[in-house]
């Protein structure tokens, strides 16, 4: 016995109304075509659920235990529905992102700030941790990675490609009287974010490669304290260029051996469905795509 969805809501409405004509106003559909898919209904079920005229209904007993029970589970559908279209193409809701804490302080929060400021009625919740988080298990939307990809099951698109270049304040640079080779870093006082050194430099003009192993002066585990360490004259860092430019602008850092560089890591962006994004964390995926075109 197969019934349609679409004829059950209909036969639904007309018992609501009172009338074909009324349900067929309220549908937008014509009083001959509910008529003949109640018909098709009838057929389906091999009984008859209202005696009808243009004007009036009557229930049959069946019609009216179609009726009593068939109402509450097919408004619940329709609520339903209406909820997941609202959570599918309203611009409301919260999006849920998680970034490594160097790349948030970097360049997220801004563009964070400024999506909030043109859809207001969006929230955001933000994890910002160098911890690698379950994207699943933490209901996450958007995530922004770094480097090699753990999660196969969701999308990643490539936002720009991190490079590392070597940095020291100038106060650092006149105490070492300069530093010509990188074989001179090894009695240098290296800030790193491990208990072990290893720089991987290579020179953009011959492309000869030199890895640095030494045990470093100074350890933090965050890429923005490593750059205010430098900045005090602490000693030099290798940490990606976007994050010292201002800095270098600035004339707070120097570049050390401006030839070498090294460490080139991609930055993703990471979503669960192409097909199936809420409105709202589509938008916040395109926002951010484009926030990162204007600023490399």
């Amino acid at each position: 016995m197969k019934q349609s969805l679409d004829d059950l809501l209909i036969f639904i409405n007309v018992v609501k109304e009172g009338s074909i004509v009324k349900a067929s106003k309220k549908l937008s559909i014509s009083s001959a075509t509910i008529s003949r898919r109640l018909t098709q209904l009838e057929e389906a079920i091999e009984g008859r659920l209202i005696h009808r005229s243009s004007r009036k209904i009557t229930l049959t007993t069946l019609g009216r235990i179609y009726s009593d029970k068939l109402t509450p589970l097919l408004e619940e559908f329709v609520e339903v529905t209406e909820n997941l279209d609202e959570y599918h193409h309203k611009l409301s809701g919260t999006i849920r992102i998680t970034a490594p804490t160097s790349l948030t302080y970097q360049w997220l929060t801004k563009c964070i700030f400024s999506f909030m400021k043109a859809y207001p009625s969006i929230k955001i919740d933000l994890l910002a941790t160098n911890r690698i988080l379950d994207l699943d298990d933490m209901n996450i939307d958007i995530a922004i990675r770094v480097g090699n990809l753990t999660e196969n099951d969701w999308i990643a698109k490539k936002l720009l490609v991190s490079n590392n270049i070597l940095c020291a304040s100038k106060a650092y640079i006149s105490q070492i009287n300069g530093c010509l080779n990188p074989v001179d870093l090894l009695n240098k006082n290296l800030i790193n974010s491990a208990d072990t050194v290893s720089w991987l430099l290579t020179n953009i003009k011959t492309e000869e490669s030199y890895e640095v192993h030494a045990k470093p002066y100074l350890i933090i585990d965050d890429t923005k304290l490593i750059i205010d360490a430098a900045k005090e004259g602490l000693g030099i860092c290798f940490v990606p260029s976007q994050f010292v430019t201002e800095s270098i602008d600035k004339d707070e850092l120097e570049v050390v051996l401006p030839d070498w560089g090294g460490n080139s890591r991609p930055i993703y962006l990471l979503f669960k469905d192409r097909n199936y994004l809420p409105k709202r964390v589509r938008l916040f995926k395109e926002y951010i795509e484009n926030y990162i075109s204007l600023i490399t």
